[in-house]
């Protein structure tokens, strides 16, 4: 029955590609999907790919518009990614662990995006996602301070809540999107004081 209903979804709302529009079975096209160029780290983080293009449109639609059909193919861009990354080499880590939302906002969206990326990397590397950090402070979404007070924003924002679970553990951060490099910093603070062997920072996109 269910099988039946998304047929006759199809139908009447033929699937499209999020980010061009294209008709077509795959949430991400091929043409979309191989225009995606990675980026080279940067200070030590490393960034899959821009934010902009296909990767921002898809990335905006998979959190806002709640399109979570995005996942797989966000994730596995992140795949791919590592794939050419030989400064991470995945079998170095004990487990993936996603920046979280705060409670208030994950009611609101339903879902944490990050989550669903990182069990697509898991699930392919065969590694465990933890959720080893709680979001205490309900913060102002970075995008919307100047880049100076983005710091202050999210300081103190992140605990550890799985110590056993970090401690003396090679970590995997996984966000989507870096600027500043406040969340990240505060994440792998966090961590690093519950005594964290290895922190490594993962993100989808970098933003300008």
């Amino acid at each position: 029955m269910h099988k039946l209903f998304n047929s006759l979804l199809d139908l009447i709302f033929p699937p499209r590609c999020e980010a061009c529009g294209k008709s077509g079975p795959e949430a991400l096209c091929p043409e979309c999907f191989a225009g995606v160029r990675f980026m080279k780290p940067q200070y030590g983080i490393h960034c899959a790919a821009a934010y902009d293009g296909a990767v921002r449109t898809a990335l905006h639609r998979f959190k806002f518009q709640k399109r979570k059909r995005l996942a797989e193919p966000l994730g596995i861009l992140l795949v791919n990614y590592l794939g050419q990354a030989p400064a991470l080499k995945m079998k170095e880590f004990d487990s993936i662990v996603p920046v979280p939302l705060h409670r208030k906002r994950l009611r609101q969206r339903g879902f944490n995006q990050i989550d669903l990326l990182a069990s697509v990397i898991g699930r392919y590397y065969e590694l465990p996602v933890v959720p080893s950090l709680e979001r205490v402070k309900n913060t102002r979404p970075q995008f919307d301070l100047p880049k100076h007070e983005r710091f202050e924003n999210i300081k103190g924002a992140f605990r550890v809540c799985r110590s056993k679970e970090v401690y003396d553990k090679r970590l995997l951060l996984l966000d989507d999107i870096y600027t500043t490099g406040a969340t990240a910093a505060e994440c792998v603070r966090a961590l690093t004081i519950a005594g964290a062997r290895r922190v490594e920072v993962l993100t989808l996109a970098r933003a300008a």
